[in-house]
Parts: C-alpha cells; structure tokens; sequence
C-alpha cells in the first residue's frame, strides 16, 4: 500500500480538532492598569471598610527578565514592553475571578550573575506565578536552577540554545526555535544559495553565540565547507588581532555568532581593512542597532532569525499599532513573542485558578502550562513538546536594508520541528490507526464523496489546467489506497472549463446539481471562477482554489472562496517593486489580455508604478492571439525600458517575440500567468533572461513536495507543472473538510457543513506551504516569487526572491 504524506498531515490536522480545546484564546482587551515596577509598592494605608466594602483582589504578579540597560537594551526593553502589552490586553480572564495581575520587571543587564541574583528574589516573591524571559541564554541557564528549585515556569520569547529544554531543567518553555536547528539553517543556505566555499567563524563566547556558531561549524564540516578559522573573543570595541588573520586567510564568508552590539563593530572594521567577504550571522543580529553600529558594512548581508519583523505575522497587525501608539517605537524583534509568552503565562494561571477554585500554586500553573493543547497566538499557534520546544518552530532567513530596517527582505520561512520530533503544526499527530478509530462508526455512511474540478484541459491554457486535474486524481488516489480499509472512496470529476467565463458558469450549474460533489478545486483563471461563483454560493459549495489571484474572488462576499495562493494587489505590487529597485527601469509600457486576471495584475502593477514614480507610457488591453503589430508600433516609438505583460503564457509568447523581430529592446516582466515552459516554445530566446512573478513557482522550491514529484512524474510521464502542487494541497483541504465534518455530521455531511469546517481548520500542513484562511478564505500568509527564465531549461529558470507577505487587511 502506498503511503501518502497528504494523509500523514490529514489525520493529525483532524485529530487536533477532534481533541477538547485547549485555554488558548485571547482574551478582549481590559482597562489599562498602571505600570508595574520591579519594586513591589508597599500597601497605602487604608481606612478600615465598611461591612459592605468587597474584599481586596487578590493579586498575581508575571515576572521578565530581560536587559533594560547595556548595549542590548534595545531588545531587552521590547520584551518588557511586550510582555507589558499583554498584561494590560489579556488579563480579563483572571480580572473576572477576583485576581489583579501586575508586570513585575527585572533588567539582567545580559549577565549570567546579574539574572541568577534576580531569579533569586523573583522565586522569594509567592505572587510570582510565571515568568518571561530571558533574551540571553546564558543568562537564562544561569537563572533556570532556581525557577527549577521553586517550580516556577519560565515561557521565554528569545532563547535558542538547545540546553534551554535538554538541561532536564522541566520549567522552561519556548515560543521560539533552536540554534542547533538555526545554525544549520544558516549554513545550508550560506552553501547553496550564496554559494560560498570557505568560512571562518568568530562568536562572543557565551551559551548563545559560541551554540549556534558550533552548530553552524558542525553543519559546515559535514557538508564539505571549508572552515578556516573558528574563535571567540569579548572584545567590543577593537577587532584588530582578530581581522588580522581573517584578512590573511580570505575567506568567502564571515560567520557571527552573537548579538548586535558586538557585530555592528567587527562587520564595520572588518571592511574598512579591505575584507571583502560576505557577512551572515544568526538572530542575535536581529535589532536595526546593527546597522547605527556598522552603517553599509553591512548593507545586503544575509541573517536568519527565529523571529523575524512583526510584520511577518499576520495575526500582529493590531499589536503592532498597539506597541507604537504605547510606546513612540516600532514594535522591536522578539516584543511579539514576549507578548505571546505572557499570554500563555495568563492563560495558564487562569486554567490553573478555575481547577484549584482560587489562586494556584505554581507547581498547578505548571502543570498547566504543560497541559495547553495549544495557544493561538499573534506569532503562530504554539503546542508545546516534552520538553518544552514549540513544534514547530519558524525559522526565517533575511537580507538587511541598511537604507531602511524595515524594509529587510524576508529570502525564505521555514517551518521545522525540534530534533527528534515529528513535525505537528500545531496539533498532536497520529497514525493510520488513530484515524480508523474516528471514522470509523460513520465510514459505511460516507458511500462515495466526489470531488470536482474545473480548469482548461483543451486549448491553449491546457497544459496547466491539466496538471491541476492530475493532482487533484493523484491526492485522491493516493487518499483512497489508504482509506480503502475503511471503505471511505473519493472520486474526481473533471470539468474542461476551457479557459472560458461562459463554460466555467454552465458548468457549475451541472456541478451544483450533482449532491454528490462536496468541494471543488478549480480555477486557473480567475475569470472564469468569478463567473462559477455565483453557482457555488448559492449551492453553499465551498471551492478552494490552487491559482486564483484576483482580489475579488475572496473580497467579492462569495463566502464560499479559499485559495492557497497569493494575489494580485500584492503580486502586481511586487513585480513594479523588483523592476524599479532591481531592474533600475525608469519607463514601462504595460499590456494586458482584458481579462479578470490579467487586466487585474497589471492595474495593480500601473498604481504601484505611479505612486512610486515610474512612468507609465501606455496602458493598452488586447484580446489579439496571433498579430501584434498594431499593439507593437506605439511600443516602438514609446521606446519604454519594460514592457510588462498582464496575461498568460499562450498570448504572451507570441507578443515577446515579435516584439523582439520589430527590434524593440524593452526588457520583459509578467505575472504567473507566464509560468510554464509552454512560454519558451512560443516565444524561444526573445524571453531569455526575462523575470516574472509567481505565486507558485517550480515544484523544486518545495522541499515537502519532492516525493510528489516523484509520484507526479511516474504517474503521468512528466515533470509536475506549476499550480499542480498547489492542486495537492487543495485537493487535501478539501477531504479534511469532508473528513472532518462527517465525524461531526456522524455521516455524509451537507456542503454547508463541509464549508464550515474547512473556514475552521486549524493550520494545514501541505507540500507547497501551512495553510491557515482568514476570515475571507485568504491564506494568512501566501508565497510570492520572482524568477528567471533559463530559455534552454525551464527546469533552471533561477529563483530570485521569495517573500511570505500576508493579505491587505
């Protein structure tokens, strides 16, 4: 029988909304209570109350530990600051059993001592039930013993090193990743995307940097990276002795372990001696001081963190308008995972006050920390390990802007389980067995669930529409092996919409009428899917769609619309980004297919042009196929820098390349509409070297889609095409959707309850990407890519950037 990892991720999805649910929702906001200090106020005498006068809260105190002094007070404060913020925001559940809840703040000055001295009048404090902390790790296993010693629980938003939770301390908890993990994290992409063949690695010496710089080291060595120095110093200020041999050895790559006021000095000495090498380091890295401390010396240099902007998480928006107006300062790195830290100390402490009936001890709010199913908070949703460890963990590689910190390009997002754990997203994940048990009494019930598509398999557009098809036939196959014990069978319907509104629409009619089909995965064109929509809502039929773009198809109140993709409004956004930035172009001429798709990306791509003050010499929409000489000659005499084409590959080869044999030199550029190797049978060389935007790009850049891959080319004779992965993942959705609302229906759901469990899956894990929908069917994070085109392999056409960016809110 084969195995399918779209089922393995399918029953732990379903397992975790199975399970009771956990104490992880926010609470509203509350009243704002005064400031706490780390000094507790002695009580103001009072008069003696009367006999109706309540008796006095009780209070509970949460604890940081973080630099609010030094160098590194610029990320020590934000976690303060956070932590804070959630206290003021979440602590309504505790307010309404009779507790007040103060922020008890200490500054460990990022020194092992000063946060052991601490942590000893933290414990000495019976009102202390939690804590949050530290940014340092040493700092941090300096302190654990005595939390350990008291069974006070520590949620720390920032350390990495592995000990943190292997040091069988049993009270530390993390909402961040590993440097064991972050260190080869770094190395990998150090090797095979930058390219480099020699490093020499220097770190501070303490838990933090000299960890992950030892497990960037041990990644090097076994993977042929030559190291050509590895040493620590304290040294801040002058980094003469240690350049020196640097300088002498030349290596490729400077490698960091350690924090930014420590990096800032040496990455700008480092250029100033004429080292030419490139600079990379870990999330110590993370805080715009870097670049006050190193100016340009580090401008374009690569970092990875396991926090990453605010901005890169969806669920922070509020937060970080929260954090500006609170404070007079962009939310710092970390701040949001302080404040997820101490909403889970929160939301403990209230579990733990409910089961005790009155205020818990801390070996309770232990237990329940340990005992959150999961917490969703504004960074991820956090299910905790044995030990501790978030599974998953996000890790993040970033290029710095020194022009602009916020404007730091996210390269790549990456979602990793701690060693020796099986990846959960989020929800415990069971086996073959466990699903049997929990579909078990309604399987005989289910009879035959279909599934149909829609997408073009004749004309033009077929090539992609047809690999969609084979997707979703190769999902449900591979779904269907591994139900068949069960006697659950899904079925595939296939519809050629023909890239046609018209087709699209009369199909739908005949998909509505058949009560069998639950879902749909379709369409390519946007166009076409709006034209189906109506059909779908009014039959409450949910479709998730693999390649849509078009705002409107989640915007447009259909409210039976997902997709798994990206959009148009951020892609068109994109493309004129990359091609004013990075292409340096100062004058485009953009052309469009008049179609939903087409005329949509590149409206989007003309506004960000003006607002940015590129010129736009012609915006013009053709419906031609073959003869473009009318569209061409005013391309000719407008002599434009770009010529950006909004469309698809079969109308844009041919436009490319006679534009190429009348002599127009304008660079090219379009959307994923152009994504297929179809593109270079029509046009040939006129599109080599050409860029376009994805938000699917080749099935290579999905590292859990290889096996499909795989599957894909043994089944159907060829390489996956793009959005076929994407048709996987839909395809998957879909049956969770099913799945799950026949455990709860207790036999054949209806389309509307099929549509309501799919709008509230947790995360699902997919090949292309972990897919959460907001409340408009948008995923909360989507993947845009810009690529090159190789006109002699498609297969190689090079990947240029990859940013994860949520929807416009």
């Amino acid at each position: 029988m084969k195995r399918s990892i779209s089922l393995l991720l399918l029953v732990g999805m379903l397992a975790s909304m199975l399970a009771a649910c956990g104490g992880g929702q926010q609470a509203q906001p509350t009243a704002t209570p005064q400031p706490a200090t780390q000094a507790t106020a002695a009580p103001a005498p009072t008069a003696a109350p009367a006999p109706t006068t309540a008796a006095p809260a009780q209070v509970i105190k949460i604890a940081t530990q973080s630099p609010l002094s030094g160098g590194q007070a610029a990320l020590g404060t934000g976690i303060k600051n956070g932590a804070e913020l959630a206290v003021r925001q979440l602590a309504g559940p505790l307010e309404a059993l009779g507790f007040k809840v103060e922020l008890v703040p200490f500054d460990d000055q990022a020194k092992p001592e000063v946060g052991s001295a601490n942590a000893k009048n933290i414990v000495s404090d019976q009102d202390i039930l939690c804590l949050v902390g530290h940014l340092n790790s040493g700092v941090a296993l300096a302190s654990l013993p005595d939390y350990k010693n008291a069974r006070l629980p520590m949620i720390s938003p920032a350390n990495t090193n592995p000990n943190i939770t292997e040091g069988g301390y049993e009270v530390a908890f993390r909402v961040v990743g590993r440097d064991d993990v972050q260190g080869a994290v770094a190395e990998k992409f150090a090797r095979e995307e930058l390219k480099v063949k020699s490093v020499y690695i220097i770190h501070d010496t303490t838990a933090y940097g000299q960890g992950v710089a030892e497990f960037f080291r041990q990644s090097a060595i076994a993977n042929g990276l030559q190291v050509l120095g590895f040493e620590g110093t304290e040294e801040k200020s002058d980094f003469s002795a240690i350049l020196t041999p640097i300088l002498a050895a030349n290596p490729d790559l400077i490698f960091f372990g350690g924090i930014y006021d420590q990096a800032g000095p040496l990455f700008r000495q480092a250029r100033d001696r004429g080292i030419t090498a490139q600079f990379m380091g870990p999330d110590g890295l993370e805080a715009e001081d870097l670049v006050k401390l190193a100016g340009d010396a580090v401008d374009k240099m690569y970092y990875t963190t396991v926090a990453a902007p605010v901005s890169q998480f969806p669920d922070a928006a509020k937060y970080a308008q929260d954090y500006q107006a609170a404070y007079g300062s962009p939310a710092p790195a970390f701040s949001a995972q302080a404040y997820d830290a101490a909403g889970i100390c929160l939301t403990a402490i209230a579990d733990a006050a409910k089961a005790a009936g009155g205020k818990p001890t801390r070996e309770q709010v232990l237990a329940a920390v340990k005992g959150l199913k999961s917490y969703k908070g504004i960074t991820g949703t956090y299910t905790f390990s044995a030990k501790g460890d978030p599974n998953p963990a996000t890790y993040f590689v970033l290029q710095v802007n020194a022009a602009n910190w916020n404007d730091n390009k996210l390269v790549t997002r990456l979602e990793i389980a701690p060693p020796g754990e099986a990846a959960t997203g989020g929800a415990a994940e069971f086996d073959l067995a466990a699903l049997a048990a929990q579909l078990g009494p309604v399987a005989s019930r289910l009879g035959t669930v279909k599934i149909a598509t829609q997408g073009p398999l004749s004309g033009g557009q077929a090539a992609l529409g047809t690999g969609m098809k084979n997707a979703v036939e190769l999902a449900v196959e591979q779904l269907n092996a591994q139900l068949a014990p069960l006697g659950v069978k899904f079925e595939v319907v296939p519809f050629d919409d023909q890239a046609k509104p018209e087709v699209g629409s009369a199909n739908a009619k005949n998909i509505v009428s058949d009560q069998d089909i639950l879902c749909v995965v379709g369409h390519l064109n946007s166009g076409v899917a709006l034209a189906s929509l109506p059909d779908y809502k009014n039959a409450r039929l949910p479709m998730v769609s693999p390649a849509n773009t078009n705002p409107n198809i989640t915007e447009g109140g259909y409210e039976v619309a997902f997709r798994v993709v990206g959009r148009d409004d951020v892609q068109g956004s994109v493309a004129e980004k990359f091609a004013r930035e990075e292409l340096k172009v100062k004058s485009v001429y953009i052309i469009h297919d008049t179609t939903a798709y087409g005329q949509g990306v590149a409206e989007f791509f003309r506004k960000a042009a003006e607002a940015n003050g590129l010129q736009v010499l012609g915006f013009e929409g053709t419906e031609e196929k073959s003869d473009f000489s009318a569209i061409l000659t005013p391309i000719l005499a407008a002599n434009p820098d770009l010529i950006f084409f909004g469309g698809i590959y079969d109308q844009a080869g041919p436009l490319f390349r006679q534009a190429r044999d009348r002599g127009i030199t304008a660079q090219f550029m379009g959307p994923d509409g152009l994504d297929s190797d179809e593109l270079v049978k029509l046009a040939g060389n006129a599109v080599d070297k050409m860029f376009y935007t994805s938000v699917a790009a080749p099935v290579s850049q999905f590292p859990k889609a290889a096996k499909y891959a795989t599957d894909y080319q043994a089944a159907y004779g060829e390489g996956a095409p793009p959005f076929s992965a994407q048709a996987f993942d839909a395809a998957n959705i879909c049956a969770a959707g099913i799945l799950s609302a026949a455990i709860t229906a207790g036999g054949k759901p209806t389309r509307a309850q099929v549509l309501e469990a799919i709008r509230n899956l947790p995360p699902f894990p997919g090949i292309t990407g972990t897919f959460k929908f907001n409340a408009k069917g948008d995923p909360t994070s989507a993947t845009y890519f810009v690529l090159r085109v190789n006109a002699a392999d498609w297969n190689k056409n090079e990947l240029i950037s990859r940013l994860e960016i949520a929807p416009p809110q």
